[in-house]
């Protein structure tokens, strides 16, 4: 019986070996460098932000450094920073502008134009969604409010 159990702890032990390689234990971990590209875009457009709480919804302000309103528009719609961003126009129109959606519960977009701001409402059935864009010398006061209803 003890010889029996001997054995089958054996057979454990050796099947639950495993053998060491030093080299493979201490290979790095190789991550790429950051290019001079990548490190430039980063100086480039950088953000300053802070949550603002308003009544009846929330909202967000950021400074956008180094940027133009085109830029940083275009921006909301590639990082979706707003939801129903598929809706927008491609590019920020010329003069005030109103699109009816009627889409996902969102009824319309309207965009108010002036001088160095664009401030765009999305109208919603349960509430509004403000975005504003403003140029400030060489950097871009993005506003994004969530409202009910």
């Amino acid at each position: 019986m003890k010889k029996t159990a001997c054995i089958a702890l054996l057979a454990l032990l050796f099947t639950n070996c495993k053998k060491s390689n030093p080299e493979e234990e201490l290979k790095p971990i190789k991550k790429p460098a950051a290019t001079s590209l990548t490190v430039k875009k980063e100086k480039e457009e950088k953000e300053d932000c802070k949550d603002i709480e308003v009544e009846m919804g929330a909202g967000r302000e950021c400074i956008v450094r180094n940027t133009d309103l085109e830029k940083t528009y275009q921006n909301i719609i590639k990082n979706k920073e707003v939801e129903e961003t598929e809706f927008y126009l491609a590019t920020i129109p010329s003069e005030n502008k109103s699109v009816e959606i009627n889409k996902n519960g969102l009824i319309s977009i309207d965009y108010n134009i002036t001088k160095d701001k664009v401030a765009i409402t999305m109208n919603y059935e349960g509430g509004v969604t403000e975005v504003t864009l403003e140029k400030i010398k060489n950097t871009i006061k993005k506003s994004i409010y969530h409202y009910a209803d």
